[in-house]
């Protein structure tokens, strides 16, 4: 295939434009087209070529690390297909400044003495390939996308046309091909919307592993179960005694299986100054100090917190609201949140009050919870005396497992879990707590958050992962909110069994993640430019390198030429005639025949033309015939030769 001038700088130029990169776009754009206006050109040995491919593969290796590094992994290939014209920028500049019109790809790394390489390949048609792909990662959804696409493809069509096609005939294929490619892209991105419309759902885990819904909670989907097989990081809490539980929202009417939020109107809060916020309004009591680290990927989510939590201090968080039921979501902050927290136990908002809501109790499950309370023995005592004997009911005949449960012969799955099967896990028994003390008239509301009880030996800081996440019951006891966690104490445990062998590893991968994280979100650069500054100085350096090996090489070439140029002419009896002839004053036209060419210099008598004619041919057979002469064509090569030097000879001096 052949590639157009000038072709590879545009894309360059529209690669630029629509990843938001337009300098490096300019840079790569120069340095390409300029081969066409440097004459100077280098000879790159295959090792040359070898070394080149194997900056380009660390070159790429690091570009992957970076990523990683910075960047979820969902958009993993989309942002390293967009640097892909930097990266392999070495490889196609190698090709353009070389002798060879073709460049070897091959690597030694990993090997002393050998190396493996592909046969030449001309890298400019699969670079501009790549290019056009990367300058789609810009996904700028700009309506001159596809025409300008379209007009690349038609430029580089043409020049690789077949010549049985004139180009009117070609015009009219290629664009009635662009208008068939657009209307079916039109028509794949209205199937695209339909069916993300028809699969919402599907994503609802998703981001369920980052911001519980502050309205609505599902007990029965087993979205506690799919998070309790992940082991992965998610928190870091430090500080010399931890609260147990971190709650992240609240709900209060439960129907249809569901846990309904109260919907109350979140409220700003107007910060203190640059970095505090006040959770709950003062006065406050003295209280411990927490040091939290939060993984928010999405940079807006739910704030998990203890209970009691009342001011916060934080330079990742820049803007958050709450509620008056304490649910506190963080409007724009960084992707890992560092907040500093001052928290006593019994502080509580004074606008955090119960209503009606919080002692409703579906019809449909009042039977079995009435069940449930005709066994424990609860006349006479206090609030408090009837949470102990719940949470002493669940924890003499429950058990704890990760078990579905349907509602089997009963109404509804509630029924099954406190009649038949006792046994399940912590969405359950916090829905079961919450509703019993209704029963009792306390009211009462469903929470959701993590339980923080891992102390890391790496870290020396307590750990939270996905399969911490927890659920249980607040009660408003003596005009305050406590906390009722009914969920048997060996729920860890069992939640351990699920721990991978690989465990500790992924801990020191996600820790060094983590810090690296940390540091820059702190110092607030850019790895764009660090990026480009690795390529820059490792890029001079190999072509330093190189460069010295092709001084060598260029000396090297300079003898072979001298070498040639003094090899000996290669006569015959005919050339002296020759030479005589090129001394004279009269010119040899353009396309005029040596016997015209004599006829002209010298009039001679019996002047045989055909002799001389035949002569000259025996002359160039002599030089340029591989075969040469026989002996027979050398004799009368020579002795016609001498016959008309002598004549010329002759001629000459009586002229003169």
């Amino acid at each position: 295939m052949k590639v157009p001038p000038l072709i590879i700088g545009a894309v360059l130029l529209f690669w630029g434009i629509e990843t938001e990169n337009i300098l490096i776009g300019v840079v790569l754009c120069l340095l390409l087209e300029g081969s066409n206006l440097v004459t100077t050109r280098y000879t790159l040995s295959e090792e040359d070529f070898i070394k080149v491919a194997d900056l380009t593969s660390l070159i790429f290796l690091g570009s992957v690390a970076l990523v990683l590094i910075n960047y979820k992994p969902v958009g993993f290939l989309r942002i390293t297909a967009g640097w892909l014209p930097l990266i392999l920028s070495p490889l196609i500049v190698a090709q353009l400044y070389s002798t060879s019109d073709k460049i070897v790809i091959g690597t030694r790394l990993g090997k002393k003495k050998k190396f493996h390489a592909h046969k030449p390949v001309d890298f400019r048609f699969y670079y501009l390939t790549i290019c056009i792909f990367a300058a789609a990662t810009g996904n700028s959804r700009s309506l001159w996308f596809y025409p300008i696409l379209g007009l690349f493809l038609t430029w580089f069509l043409y020049h690789n046309r077949g010549r049985s096609f004139s180009p009117r005939v070609f015009i009219v294929f290629i664009g009635a091909s662009l208008g068939l490619g657009y209307t079916f892209n039109a028509g794949m991105e209205i199937a695209q919307r339909q069916v993300m419309e028809k699969s919402r759902h599907f994503w609802r885990d998703y981001y369920r592993d980052h911001n519980s819904d502050p309205y609505k909670s599902h007990v029965n989907f087993g979205e506690t179960g799919r998070l309790k097989a992940s082991g992965e990081i998610i928190m870091r809490v430090g500080a010399p005694f931890v609260p147990p539980l971190f709650k992240e929202a609240n709900y209060s009417v439960f129907a249809g299986g569901n846990w309904l939020g109260s919907q109350g109107k979140f409220e700003f809060f107007a910060p203190l100054d640059e970095t505090t916020w006040d959770i709950i309004a003062p006065p406050h009591k003295d209280g411990r100090t927490i040091g939290v680290e939060y993984n928010l990927p999405k940079e807006k989510g739910l704030l998990p917190y203890p209970h009691g939590g009342y001011r916060l201090k934080s330079k990742t968080i820049f803007e958050m609201e709450g509620n008056s039921n304490g649910v506190v979501k963080v409007l724009d902050g960084a992707s890992v949140i560092s907040y500093d927290l001052l928290y006593h136990p019994e502080m509580q908002s004074k606008k955090d009050l119960p209503a009606a809501r919080n002692l409703t109790i579906p019809e449909t499950e009042k039977y079995a919870l009435q069940e449930v309370v005709g066994q424990i023995e609860i006349s006479g005592l206090s609030a408090g005396d009837k949470i102990a004997a719940l949470k002493k009911y669940f924890q003499k005949d429950f058990s704890y497992s990760l078990g579905f449960l349907d509602k089997g012969d009963y109404d509804t799955p509630l029924g099954n879990f406190l009649l038949k099967r006792k046994s399940g896990f912590c969405e359950y028994y916090a829905t079961a707590t919450a509703l019993l003390l209704r029963l009792y008239d306390i009211p009462s509301r469903y929470v959701v958050g993590y339980a923080v009880i891992e102390k890391s030996w790496l870290e020396k800081k307590y750990v939270v992962r996905k399969r911490h996440a927890h659920a249980w019951a607040e009660a408003f006891v003596d005009h305050q909110w406590v906390v009722v966690d009914t969920t048997p104490a060996d729920w860890m445990e069992k939640d351990m069994e699920k721990t991978s062998g690989f465990e500790g590893i992924q801990d020191l991968f996600s820790l060094l993640r983590h810090q690296y994280r940390l540091f820059r979100i702190g110092s607030g650069s850019d790895n764009t430019l660090i990026f480009s500054i690795i390529v820059i100085v490792l890029t001079s350096f190999l072509v330093l390198r190189i460069y010295r090996r092709m001084k060598i090489k260029q000396a090297e070439r300079g003898k072979d030429i001298v070498k040639r140029r003094s090899f000996d002419r290669i006569t015959s009896p005919f050339t002296p005639i020759l030479d005589l002839l090129s001394q004279s004053d009269v010119v040899r036209v353009e396309n005029e025949s040596i016997v015209d060419w004599v006829t002209r210099i010298q009039p001679w008598n019996d002047f045989d033309r055909d002799e001389f004619e035949n002569l000259y041919r025996l002359h160039l057979q002599m030089r340029f015939d591989p075969d040469g002469l026989g002996v027979e064509q050398t004799e009368r090569l020579r002795q016609g030769s001498e016959k008309h030097l002598r004549t010329l000879c002759h001629s000459t001096t009586t002229e003169a």
